[in-house]
């Protein structure tokens, strides 16, 4: 059974799709612009001007717009909107920080703690506890190159729910901004820890250069989105 939102947002995404109807657009953009917000405010990344990283996720919030069918993927629209969103600011960020002269500011992030529940830091997921920050990044972002291991390796929300711990949210919060139970949310966070440490445990450090980025991945059966 579709919620009053699901419906309202899929009354306003038909509008749009069937008579191109800027006003149901922009209606739907100012309703979510708010999530944006937020989701921009929870990301670490001072150097970046907010409005820059807000314009990020509203190119995000537009592609929802665009891409979204309820009939394809077996969620709401706004946990659709949140994912895509969350996933262009990452990218912005990524991106900005692959200059090399950004690598001791992210080097020191990588001593932060992986979320509120968390007492391992970054640098020990990453299997390289004993290592100078600035000689871990030497000639590469280890964000970046995490970021892309958990693209490659987990699914689709076994990525969002890992970006969101490692931004500092808890259980509930990922729970509440993806709309999804909380049970698929633990089980999500439980396979993608399995999988990032067996990848240590085979190759000592997800930083290995001989580790694989091309695999098959399993297809979530509580959320499927495109890759961008």
């Amino acid at each position: 059974m579709k919620s009053g939102n699901q419906n309202y947002d899929l009354n306003l995404l038909q509008r749009i799709r069937k008579g191109n109807d800027l006003l149901a657009k922009e209606e739907l953009v100012v309703k979510y612009l708010p999530m944006v917000k937020h989701i921009v405010r929870n990301q670490v990344a001072s150097c970046l001007e907010f409005e820059d990283l807000a314009q990020e996720g509203l190119i995000g919030l537009l592609r929802a717009i665009e891409e979204y069918d309820d009939q394809k993927y077996d969620i709401k629209f706004s946990t659709f909107a949140y994912i895509c969103i969350l996933r262009k600011v990452f990218n912005a960020i990524k991106q900005y920080y692959s200059s090399k002269n950004k690598i001791l500011n992210n080097a020191l992030s990588l001593y932060a703690s992986s979320g509120p529940e968390e007492s391992r830091t970054l640098i020990d997921l990453l299997g390289m506890d004993h290592a100078d920050p600035l000689e871990i990044v030497e000639g590469q972002w280890v964000g970046e190159r995490l970021d892309a291991v958990m693209q490659v390796h987990l699914s689709r929300v076994e990525y969002a729910v890992m970006s969101m711990i490692i931004t500092g949210m808890s259980s509930g919060e990922i729970q509440d901004e993806l709309g999804l139970d909380a049970k698929i949310i633990d089980n999500a966070r439980t396979r993608a820890r399995l999988k990032l440490r067996r990848l240590m445990d085979q190759y000592g450090s997800l930083l290995d250069p001989q580790l694989p980025m091309k695999v098959r991945k399993r297809v979530d059966l509580a959320m499927t989105l495109p890759a961008h």
